[in-house]
């Protein structure tokens, strides 16, 4: 027979037994990807407002509304005579060589020419013709599009 013990009923209601189990990894997670939800939706609404610095170009204007496939290369000629083609910064020294690796690398590929308005037509037919002689049979000049005129009622 066990011995008396006038607290263990005290004892016993002294210890702490919890009624529900800790949440664990579960709460963790769920903060973590609430977080991640909010940077993608933050990165998402910013992404069209960044634009591409260095390049500034005034296209002529034209009533043209076509325009080329997706996939397509673009060689912009800034107003000082610099080329980007495929954002990056050439001289008309190494345009050529440019050209026939894009070429090489995307066969039947339309080149896209944006040049700016003040841009010397000399320039324009250079990069034209240095295209054509690298292998770019699809050659096609971007022009910013007429805005429609109001008329006043």
């Amino acid at each position: 027979m066990k011995p008396f013990n006038p607290h263990r009923k005290s004892q016993q209601m002294r210890r702490f037994k919890p009624t529900r189990k800790p949440a664990g990894i579960f709460c963790i997670s769920v903060v973590f990807s609430d977080a991640s939800l909010l940077v993608l939706a933050f990165f998402l609404a910013v992404s069209p407002f960044i634009m591409q610095p260095g390049i500034n170009i005034t296209l002529p204007t034209s009533s043209f509304t076509g325009g080329a496939p997706f996939g397509s290369m673009v060689l912009s000629i800034t107003r000082g005579g610099w080329f980007y083609f495929n954002d990056e910064r050439l001289d008309a020294a190494h345009l050529a060589d440019a050209f026939k690796t894009a070429a090489a690398s995307h066969p039947g590929a339309t080149l896209i020419i944006e040049a700016d308005e003040r841009v010397a037509h000399g320039t324009v037919v250079a990069a034209w013709n240095a295209a054509q002689e690298a292998g770019i049979d699809s050659v096609s000049i971007a022009t910013r599009i007429a805005a429609v005129e109001e008329v006043a009622p």
